[in-house]
């Protein structure tokens, strides 16, 4: 029947879709994003975006409830863009500049909505009814991937616009965050044109029995984004580089079908006309006896004192499935407060209050698809143009409605966006081994220790990844930049973190737990991309952290950094590297010619050394085949690069205090006993920390993950003297 069904569907949307092409104005958009919030598929969405900006006349990119995002997550995405641009831009010259995006990107709502659905105009709300105001042929569509607090506020101040936009809404879990503001829109503005996807959008990441294999799940990252730009390379920090892009069906519908038409096919899936959407008002507390359409609006009203409560001062919570909901004094002893469910599913509640008859309520109630469901008298009473998810059962994908109507056009987007994808193919091949990874690593180790786990870091901090501090040829070089939240104005010591992996395999997202935790405890901490032995032989690495030192100083005023205490980290072969750095201070030899920041000093003031070896041609070492690759040959075939890559060899008067965190394999830490010789003879502060029957990666892996972080920030702290 579905096959029929799109068939059928086929002859229409040929006709359509050729006279929509000979409308040369490209669709005017303004994007409302919650991008930096909750669900890190917005910036998946951004990228997209950015990447067809060439298609749409982008008028505006406001920052939108709901979440901690701010016009701030906007701004990177276009600067990370702006890598990117000058390749994009000759391959296709129409696709918008990063400076014209700047300009139009806009804060809007802080909060979501109180209880009326409305609060106070932003320059969001302002810029939405500046721009539907202009004079155009055309409507404007505002898509909104978030809250729908800012088009909530501008159709509040200015009414007047509805009949020059058109709204395409990603709902579904947005709406249950949203839910305020929509009732105001459906309450006060339902003739506007307005599409609610709240399930069908699920589409464009659900895959079907029809879906191609060489786009399922990390696939189609691995297969057609991965070292593709800048851009490329921040892909895989959303959702591991799986594709959810949950907004893109707003722009997949301007960008394949008939806009003019909801219920034709489209990149946006296949919409019908709704008469109404689900309101249910329970008086009192609800039960499972009670059943109410999945995504409609379920408000309840409570009795309680007339109290002097300021309107839409939120004055008693609700907490449902784990989340809490603020509820309003709406007067008459009267309190109210609104939610919606995400899905066909069963839901229960218990509110929190100072009011004591407000306190402690329970209940619970039963949704059920499809949406809208069968009218109601208190249903909203929606106009000509509302167009909600198609309610057949044929359609619905995996208990999502309307979501068939989409995951059919898979192959098609994703191989439209392959073509862009491939604009960026680098024009320097570089060569990858992943055979060292988390994951695989845990899977090996986990079978020796089942009691281990994969350590986190779960305290907030500022991040800024791929941050690209240096370029050799046409190889970019990137980092990731960790500091703590809160003082802008102050300055904290950083910690250079460089990855292990045999000099061969692994990567800077590798270091992203430490350096979370770093930044938690006070300090700047940078993980490094270095060149590794299938790339460049030893001593480029070298070179390559260096610069990275470097690049620190130069942008210290931009990432918070004290100059004067900088420190090395590394884990395993990075642990070599670290050390390294630490006793070649000055040397010129290890600068590298034609590098960044030439100018800046490379010197690190303290090394902290996980299970990194000290020397390579030792009575304690074993190194093989790895470090023959790196070092370009055997001992043998190439002795001046063994003893010139071995810290133990370089110790002096100049090295920096370091402290050797260390396995219970000996091997690991070769050639540290002959080191500390030299740094007592020196005078040089040293520390040792080994952990009992412990697997060479432990810094991975709870329990040692935290008393390892404790020793390094307590060495630090006394290192650089922090308070």
């Amino acid at each position: 029947m579905f096959r029929i069904y799109l068939s059928f569907f086929f002859i229409g949307l040929l006709a359509t879709t050729s006279v929509w092409a000979q409308n040369d104005g490209k669709p005017r958009i303004i994007v409302s994003t919650d991008i930096g919030g909750t669900d890190p598929d917005d910036n998946q969405s951004m990228i997209h975006l950015l990447m067809y900006s060439d298609c749409f006349e982008i008028e505006g990119l406001i920052s939108s409830p709901f979440g901690k995002g701010r016009k701030k997550d906007i701004l990177e995405m276009i600067d990370l863009y702006e890598k990117d641009y000058p390749v994009l831009s000759k391959k296709n010259p129409a696709l918008r500049s990063p400076e014209e995006l700047r300009s139009i990107s806009k804060q809007g709502v802080i909060a979501e909505a109180p209880y009326r659905g409305y609060s106070e105009s932003t320059e969001g709300s302002d810029w939405i009814v500046s721009c539907a105001q202009k004079k155009s042929e055309q409507p404007l569509w505002i898509l909104v991937w978030g809250g729908l607090e800012d088009l909530a506020q501008a159709l509040h101040d200015a009414p007047e616009i509805k009949s020059n936009i058109r709204v395409f809404w990603i709902g579904g879990a947005n709406k249950k965050w949203s839910i305020n503001a929509y009732h105001y829109i459906a309450q006060n503005h339902a003739d506007l044109w307005f599409i609610e996807s709240n399930a069908t959008y699920r589409g464009w990441f659900m895959e079907d029995e029809d879906a191609p294999k060489d786009m399922h799940r990390i696939a189609y990252y691995d297969n057609y984004i991965r070292g593709r730009g800048a851009m490329g390379a921040d892909f895989i920090h959303y959702y591991a580089g799986h594709i959810k892009m949950g907004d893109t069906p707003s722009l997949g519908y301007l960008l394949h079908g008939n806009p003019d038409d909801p219920g034709s096919e489209s990149w946006g899936g296949v919409y019908t006309r709704i008469a109404h959407s689900s309101k249910t008002v329970f008086q009192g507390n609800s039960s499972f006896r009670d059943s109410v359409p999945a995504y409609g609006v379920v408000e309840w009203q409570f009795s309680g004192p007339e109290e002097p409560i300021a309107p839409d001062s939120a004055c008693f919570t609700m907490e449902a499935l784990g989340q809490v909901w603020p509820g309003y004094y709406i007067g008459n002893g009267t309190y109210a407060i609104r939610y919606s469910s995400k899905k066909s599913e069963e839901v229960t509640y218990k509110t929190s209050s100072t009011i004591k008859e407000l306190d402690g309520l329970t209940g619970g109630f039963i949704s059920t698809a499809p949406w809208p469901g069968d009218e109601q008298p208190g249903d909203y009473k929606l106009g000509e143009n509302w167009f909600g998810d198609l309610p057949d059962e044929k359609f619905f994908l995996d208990g999502q409605q309307g979501a068939r109507t989409l995951s059919i056009h898979r192959a098609d987007y994703l191989n439209d966006w392959a073509k862009r994808w491939a604009w960026l193919e680098p024009t320097v091949s570089i060569p990858r081994d992943t055979s060292f990874t988390l994951h695989g690593t845990y899977l090996k180790e986990r079978k020796y220790r089942p009691y281990i786990r994969i350590a986190e870091s779960k305290t907030p901090v500022v991040s800024s990844l791929d941050q690209e501090y240096d370029r050799v040829g046409d190889r970019p070089l990137f980092l990731d930049v960790f500091r703590p939240e809160g003082n802008t104005s102050k300055r904290y010591p950083g910690v250079l973190l460089i990855h292990g992996g045999g000099w061969q395999s692994g990567d800077k997202s590798q270091m992203h737990t430490i350096g979370k935790a770093l930044a938690a405890k006070g300090y700047v901490a940078v993980a490094v991309e270095y060149r590794l032995s299938l790339e460049a032989k030893y001593p480029e690495a070298v070179y390559d952290l260096k610069s990275a030192v470097r690049w620190m100083r130069a942008n210290a005023d931009k990432i918070q950094l004290d100059t004067k205490h900088i420190a090395s980290l590394g884990t395993s072969a990075g642990g070599q590297l670290a050390s390294l750095l630490g006793v070649t201070n000055g040397n010129p030899d290890f600068e590298g010619p034609g590098r960044g920041n030439a100018e800046q000093l490379s010197d690190v003031q303290a090394v902290v050394n996980i299970d990194g070896t000290l020397a390579f041609r030792h009575p304690e070492s074993s190194e093989g085949t790895a470090a023959s690759n790196w070092l370009d040959g055997t001992y043998e075939q190439n002795p001046t690069n063994w003893e010139s890559a071995a810290p133990l060899n370089h110790t002096s008067q100049n090295s920096a205090p370091i402290i050797f965190l260390n396995s219970s394999i000996p091997r690991f830490h070769a050639g540290r006993d002959d080191m500390i010789k030299k740094l007592d003879r020196y005078g040089i502060y040293w520390e040792i920390r080994e952990f009992p029957d412990t697997p060479h990666p432990y810094w991975f892996f709870d329990p040692w993950f935290q008393p390892m972080m404790d020793y390094t920030v307590t060495f630090l702290d006394g290192i650089f003297e922090v308070e």
